[in-house]
Parts: structure tokens; sequence; C-alpha cells
């Protein structure tokens, strides 16, 4: 039997869905097997890190011992080696996924728009501007086009992004990312930076946009924002204390003179304060402002200025209250404060005049809108003749629009009508007003292009217009760049995401929704969920319920707001819930909402994050043993303090450059920001701030005890949270891992005690520890690999992680598949009807013969090269190529004539991979066995040869 599946698969590999039907009764076997005994899942050995304790008092007199402090060092040759070996572990413990990922990674692939471009802007030379991808091109171009005399179409280039990350300057670095683009105001000279290391710091190069040719100008390690002055002769710029992200100095550069004559404008001294720059709407000012956590300032200076450029204070700071300011026409400053107030309010103040005596602004502000308890202003935007309001409230964004007269206008004739007022009023000059009108329930609104050099350029041009652009997603509707006409209240899509591929992509078989789930003190916690409506569960249990993927971040009073994803769609159309929980951190309900879950209250995020798991599970939505949970950066403290104090309710958990080492971090005020962090966490030299942190920093209270699968990814040059964070992290809980293939009393608790809580089968079932601890630190940044094409890649491995340890279906589940169903769809009934295809056969298929894995009309099938017809990525489907000079290219390798492995560019450390990006689809397949340009590690573990009884036992 066994035989004859081999070569069904491998003669016939475009009738897999045939073998499904002849494999089914040995894969719901093996489906009982695993649910009665248990399963044994061999691992490679991990990597073993030396404890060598560190013991320090700390202020409240309480022996402290970090045991992995020593992995803080990035020259250590030790700590090098062992972030090498964590690497190259897990690559081999998710080996045997290696065709999964490939999979997934060609669905990602094929639902990219092959035409993609970003909406367009019309600048005053003519030329209207946007941006776009193509097919195989890890970059963007920039592009401008504009109608010749002849009434066609013609296109320019005028920056290329993948050129220049294979100039000799970027070729080799570990990192690329052009991270902003501003152009002077006639549109001759552009200015743009690139980051080479991931750390947020900028050199900047100009462009002459006419002719092509580069401008010997250069600034060095600048912050990322930029502006031009009126003229464009001068160019205004932000730059970083070394070693920190703080920008602290402002600086005029001169075009065409030597950088080290730039004057310095303005330093902010207070290391608790960082500096932020824009340019105002209507391009009257440079907008500095200077903010810390809870207090903030801004300064104007005049776009125009030739002689005079220096900043002025619009209000003083003051502690605790928090203010920006945007400029009307250059007569009014509309200021956005929490100045006595939680939610915020908005008031209008003169702009002084140049050279004019100083003005009190205190005194002649006029209020615009009140605070109110329950809406948050979160931002606002001017026009000429109206004022632009985005508003939060409930969990839902409004935005209000408010008829305004022009600067400058005396005449009462031109102010817009205010609705009528009770006798002895005075009208109310920003009374008239309406709401945007929006078609979901669950939504987010970004007021601006989700395109950071498109939403710059819209910025130069909407002032004199009646057209608001924004972006609106969902969970469920593709990303729409809107213009919004405010006096026709007409709305106008310019550009939508397009999913590609097939099966084409219909709204309507999905379903999003929002839940409430009530907190451990009684506090409804609003969630946004989304499914495929065919393959929900009906309220399964254990291995019958959905998958579930629960996301989260609840810090910093950052909202989680509900958008699209096409590559969500590969966890969608495997059964999956994707469910966002608005915890208690965030501002979703309100800044009160955000100052419930921070400093001592910070524990309210865990407990909120785990009420709704709970919840999600007590309503049937999915179970303990098909729950992942997923948080980044803050909200990886989040997932680390919530698998201490509950691991039992997750099966997994995926985490992003996460902030894990609250406690240590935040009592050495020696690192950089952490005294400006303590208005976010509080600071631990407080006694019960002490107390509190202690008990919930995930470093500290790691301990002997079944946690979930855990992935666990961070970046070397990380300036946000740094490499060892995680490092550390995943150290100590190696230590506390009991050896892989520990067996384990199932429905029993590690102490032997009945956890009610059983994984598989009854009680007394004997099974084996197969949990993953996995961690892998790359060159990169805060925001991990910059290409398309690189990024997708990572995403695979992520979840192909989420999808082999929850054991969800390999291949996407096809509506037309289920047309004849008529039991309820649950997981189970999902493996019976498509097949879980385990990764180590196909491991082992392509091993043998060059197997690879295709897609015909969109759906995946499993192929074989023979000799030289091999196939290589496209983005819709895959065709067949003919390589030259005896060099065999496949899906999973590239060899040289003779056989020699491909090499790639080496990072700026040798020992860690180099994840910067695969420069073209093509580099992606001839990669083979290497690692983003790196030789694999010497062996992959012991399931790199897979046997076919682990095949058949291993479902996903």
């Amino acid at each position: 039997m066994t035989d004859r599946i081999r070569q069904l698969l491998v003669n016939y590999p475009e009738v897999y869905l045939a073998v499904w039907e002849k494999l089914r009764p040995i894969l719901e076997e093996a489906e009982t097997r695993d649910k009665l005994y248990g399963r044994k899942i061999e691992l490679p050995t991990p990597p073993v890190c030396a404890a060598r304790p560190e013991v320090k008092i700390n202020v409240h007199n309480d022996e402290m011992v970090d045991s992995y402090s020593w992995l803080k060092d990035r020259e250590n040759e030790e700590v090098l080696k062992y972030i090498q070996d964590e690497n190259q572990y897990a690559i081999a413990a998710l080996s045997h996924t290696e065709p999964l990922q490939k999979l997934l990674y060609n669905e990602f692939v094929s639902r990219l728009d092959a035409d993609e471009e970003s909406a367009r802007v019309t600048l005053s030379d003519g030329w209207s501007y946007y941006s776009k991808s193509q097919v195989g091109l890890e970059y963007r171009l920039h592009c401008r086009s504009i109608i010749n005399p002849h009434g066609f179409e013609e296109e320019q280039v005028y920056l290329d992004e993948n050129e220049i990350a294979q100039s000799p300057e970027f070729k080799d670095a570990s990192y690329f990312r052009v991270g902003f683009l501003r152009h002077s105001p006639d549109c001759r000279v552009l200015a743009y930076g690139v980051d080479g290391l991931g750390n947020e710091r900028f050199t900047t190069f100009f462009k002459d946009v006419e002719t092509g040719e580069p401008m010997e100008d250069r600034l060095l390690s600048i912050y990322e924002n930029l502006e031009f002055s009126s003229c464009g002769r001068f160019v205004y710029y932000l730059t970083l204390v070394p070693e920190t992200e703080r920008a602290y100095r402002l600086y005029r550069h001169v075009l065409g003179a030597p950088v080290d004559q730039d004057q310095l404008l303005y330093e902010e001294k207070d290391e608790m304060f960082c500096l932020t720059m824009t340019k105002s709407g209507d391009g009257k000012f440079i907008m500095i402002n200077s903010a810390a956590q809870v207090t903030s300032e801004t300064l104007f200076l005049h776009a125009d200025a030739e002689n005079d450029a220096r900043p002025h204070v619009i209000m003083p700071r003051k502690e605790g209250i928090t203010y920006s300011a945007e400029s009307h026409d250059g007569e009014y400053f509309f200021v956005l404060t929490n100045e006595n107030s939680k939610n915020n309010w908005l008031f209008r103040t003169p702009a002084p005049k140049r050279h004019s005596p100083p003005l009190d602004l205190i005194a002649l502000r006029e209020t615009v809108i009140p605070h109110r308890d329950f809406v948050l202003i979160e931002d606002f935007q001017v026009r000429r003749r109206h004022l632009v309001v985005f508003e939060r409230s409930n969990c839902h964004q409004n935005v209000r629009v408010i008829e305004l007269a022009p600067a400058g206008d005396s005449n009462p004739e031109h102010r817009p009508e205010a609705p009528p007022c009770s006798i002895g009023l005075k009208p109310n000059p920003f009374d008239k007003y309406h709401y945007i009108s929006l078609p979901e329930t669950v939504y987010s609104l970004l007021p601006e292009s989700i395109n950071e050099e498109v939403s710059n350029l819209s910025k130069m041009t909407l002032f004199d217009t009646n057209v608001l652009r924004f972006t609106y997603s969902s969970l469920v509707q593709p990303r729409q760049v809107m213009d919004y006409n405010m006096d026709s209240r007409e709305t106008f899509v310019v550009h939508t995401e397009k999913v590609a591929g097939t099966p084409i992509y219909d709204t309507s078989n999905y379903e999003q929704l929002r839940l409430f789930s009530t907190g451990i003190d009684g506090t409804a916690v609003p969630m946004s969920i989304v499914y495929r409506k065919d393959l929900i569960g009906q309220g399964g249990k254990g291995l019958d319920a959905n998958p579930c993927l629960l996301y989260s971040y609840g810090a910093y009073g950052s909202c989680t707001d509900p958008v699209f994803s096409t590559q969500r769609l590969s966890l969608l159309d495997r059964g999956f819930i994707y469910a966002i929980a608005h915890v208690r951190g965030g501002s979703d309900m309100g800044m009160g909402w955000y100052e419930e879950g921070k400093l001592g209250k910070k524990p309210n995020t865990f407990l909120d994050f785990i009420s709704c798991a709970e919840y999600l599970i007590k309503e049937g939505y999915t179970s303990s043993e098909k729950l992942a949970i997923y948080g980044r950066s803050a909200g990886g403290l989040m997932i680390g303090s919530v698998v201490n104090m509950r691991p039992d309710l997750f099966k997994t958990a995926l985490t992003e450059v996460p902030f894990v080492d609250a406690l240590n971090t935040m009592l050495d005020s020696s690192i950089p920001w952490t005294a400006f962090e303590w208005e976010e966490w509080g600071n631990p030299e407080d006694p019960e701030i002490y107390r509190i942190m202690k008990q919930y920093c995930p470093y500290t209270n790691v301990r002997p005890q079944r946690y979930p699968n855990m992935l666990v990814l961070g970046g070397m040059n990380d300036p946000r949270v740094a490499f060892f964070e995680p490092l550390k992290w995943v150290a100590k809980l190696r230590s506390c891992w009991p050896p892989q293939g520990t067996p384990l009393l199932l429905g029993s608790n590690e102490d032997g005690e009945n956890s009610g809580s059983s994984r598989r089968g009854h009680t007394g079932d004997v099974s084996h520890d197969d949990r993953m601890l996995l961690l892998r630190i790359e060159e990169v940044g805060h925001g991990g690999s910059s290409g398309q094409y690189a990024y997708l890649e990572d995403l695979a491995f992520e979840y192909a992680f989420l999808i082999s340890t929850l054991q969800a279906p390999v291949f996407r589940i096809d509506k037309e598949d289920e047309s004849n169903r008529t039991e309820p769809l649950t997981p189970s009934t999902i493996r019976r009807k498509k097949g879980v295809f385990a990764n180590e056969r196909l491991s082992e298929m392509e091993s043998r013969g060059g197997l690879g894995i295709e897609t015909d009309h969109g759906q995946p099938f499993i192929s074989e090269s023979e000799g030289n017809d091999v196939r290589s990525a496209d983005a819709t489907r895959i065709r067949t190529s003919t390589t030259q000079g005896g060099t065999r290219h496949s899906w999973f390798g590239a060899l040289k004539p003779g056989g020699e492995e491909s090499s790639g560019s080496q990072g700026n450390n040798s020992n860690i991979q180099n994840r910067r990006r695969s420069t073209t689809l093509l580099e992606f397949s001839e990669k083979g066995t290497k690692q983003n340009g790196k030789p694999a590690p010497p062996s992959q573990g012991p399931r790199a040869q897979s046997r076919l009884t682990e095949w058949i036992a291993n479902f996903f």
C-alpha cells in the first residue's frame, strides 16, 4: 500500500485529490490512534545555554539573580555562537514543514497584484506621482506620468529602490529599506532616506528629478522626518543622540553647501523628550513637536524664512499636558490638547505674524470642540474651508467634517450658516458639521493614504480643495483609498487593494463580528473576529474545534484596528478564526481605557487578554487545543505574561521582538530611554510598581511548567527591543523545558494532579512531550524583513509553525470541495474530506526527486522535475523553464555546475543569518537549502529523513 501511495504521488501529482480519497481511511485510523495513545514527535537536540548567575541587590534590598545577563554582549563569540545554534535548531525543528512553507509562500505570491500601484497625486508640474511594485522585484518603483502632446501617457521611473538595493553601498547590507521620500515644492528635487542596518537611522540622498542625476548632498544618520523650505533651497532635518533613537537636534541644510556648515536651530536638552517634525497642511510653517510620554510642546518656524529661521513656541510645556497644532492659512492655529481633560478637546487661536509683538495665545483661544467623556479626538486636518476631526467612540472610528469660513475673511456672509440656537446665545461658527457615513460596523480608517510618499504628496495639494483622502479597510474589505467631497458628501474610490490568484476573493464568503468578553472585574472587553462562513465549526471541542489565532498589543494607547490582510486568507481558508482583543492599555475605547492598562494597572492588559481567550473557548469558537496567540514588541510582553499565568489555555504562542525583561530593564537607568519608559510602565524604584512589575515580568516569572509551543523572533539591529531580551528569555525557558520525548500523563499536570484540561485522550493516557521552543534572531530591525518577498518567506515560516502545532489542514479548503456536504463542517470533517498531508513525506520525496509544489489555476499540486525541465516561480502560477550550463534549478534548490552549493552575501556578523531580502522570485527559487544567502546547517536533525509512519501520524 505504501509503495502504491508513493507511486501515485510521484507519477500523478495533478490528480492528488483522488489520492486523498485512498489516503482517507489511513488518515482516519492514524487520527484515532493519535487521540487514544498520543504520538511521539522526534525533535533535534536543542542548544544548551550556560547559566552564569549574576547576583545584584536592588534598591529594595531584594536579591536578584540573572543567570543569562552575559548574553547581552553582542561582541562575545559565545553569544553569537548560541544565536547561530538557536537559529539552526529552529530551522531543523521545522524542517518537516518546509514543503508547507513553500506552499504558503506560493499562496502569498499568487495573491500579489502584478499591476499594483498606489493612488496617484497630480502636482503643480502637471505630472501624476505614484509608486508601484512589479512581480519578482523586492522593492518599489517610484514613477510619474503625464499626457504628452500626442495624447499618450508617458511614464518615468524617477526612483527604483531595487537599483539602490543592488548598488555597491547597500548590496551586501544586512538590511535595506527606503524609509521616506520628500519632494521639493517645485517638484524638481527628491530627498530619500535609506536604512541599511535596521536601526532606523537614515542616510539621506538627493536627486534631480528632471535630469535623473544624483546630487552631491548627503545627510548621514538622521531621523526619518525631513522637510523642504518653501523656496526649496533649504532642508530641515533632525539628528539623533548617539546610541539611541532620540531625535534631539533640528538643523537647516543649504542644498549645495557642505554639511559641516549646516545651521543648528534647536536642541532638546531634556532626555525625556524626543523631537518630531512635519510641514503644516497649508505649507506655511515647519512644525516641531517635542514630546515625552505625557507632556509635549509644539514649536513653529516660517517655511519661507531666509535668514530668520528660528523656532517659536506656541504654548510652553506643562507637565501632564500634551498638544499638537495645525495651521489654517497662516492666520490661525487649531490645537488639539488633553489639558484638563482625558479624551482631548480642540481650540483655535491666532497665529503670530512674523516680527509681530508676542501674543497671549492662551487668552485668545476659542473652543472648537469641547471635551466629551466618551468620545476621543484622535487627530484632525485643516482645509481652507473645512476642518476634519477624527474621533473614536466605543471602539468605532468616526469622521466629523466642520465647515469653516476662509481664514482672514471677516465677512459674516461668508461664514457657514450655524444651526438655530436659543434666543440670546451667540451662534457657534463651528456648529455646522456632519459625519461621514461608513458601510460596516467593524472597520478601520486611516486619515491618509497608506503609502507614505503619496500621503505626503497629498498633503501638498489638498489644502485648497474640498477633498478628504483617507484609507478604509476591515477584516474582510481590502484597503481602499477614498476621496470624499466634503461639499457634495460623495465618496470616490481612487484605489483598491487587489487580491489576485484563484479562487477569486469574495468578501461574502467571510464574516466579521464584534464580540464582548467579560473581564475579571466585570469590564466588557471588545473583540473583532473574522472567519470563513462555511468553515466555522458547530461548537466543536478539543481537536474538533476551529483553530484560532488571537492577537493584541495593549500598550502606549495604541489602537489595534481591524484591517485586511491577503496573507491571512491562507489561515482563514484552512478553517482558522482570527481574533483581535482590544484590551486595556490601548485607547480603543478612549484614553480612560489606556490609563486602566498602564503603570500599576498594567495587569489589566493580561487579564483582559485571558478573558478574551476564555470567552472564545466557552462560546465554542475554539478550544485550548486549537488556540494560538500572537503579539509583538510591547504586545510580546503581554504574550510572555499570559503564558506564565495560564499556560494551559493556549496550544501555541508566537511573538516577535518581545519586550520581556521589563524588571531588569526598568531598574537599569543607564539604558537609554529607561526614564522615558517609566511614564508607561512605572518606575520600579517605587515599592508598589516594583511589586506589581515583579509579578508580571515574563523573564522574572519563568518557572518549570507545561508551556505551549513557542516561536520567538528577534532582531540584532533592533533599536527598540534589544536582541538580548528574547535571547535571555528563551535561554531561561529552555532551562525549564523538559527533555524532548519526556513521557506525560495526559489529563494530569506535571505534578501528577488532574488538570481538568486533557490535551487528548483520557486521563491516564501516556503521551510524549513534543512541544517546541524555537528562537530566531536575524540581522533585521524592529520591523523585520523589509522586502516584499523576504517578508513573505518569514511569514510562511511563522504560519507553518502555527498550522503544524495546531494540527490544522495543510491545504486550504476550497469552497467547491464542500458543495455536496450535508454534515456540519468541523475540523475533523475537514480532515476526512480533504486529508491532512503531513510534510515529512513531502520532504522525503523532495530529496529523492526534486519534488516541487506548484499551482494549477491557483490550486496547489505536487510536481517533480526531470532533468532540466524544472519549475520556477511566477506570481499567479508556476511556469516551466529550462536552465542553461547544466545548473539545476528547482523550488527546493540550486546547484552550480559540478554540484557546488551557491553562496550568498554575508551580513556584518557572519554567524547570524542574513534575512534581508531575496531580490527576485528566481533568486528565491535558487536558494534551495540555503538560508537566505547562507549555507544550510550541516545537519537538519533526525527529522530531515522522513519516515512513512511519522508522515501518517503527523497531522496538521
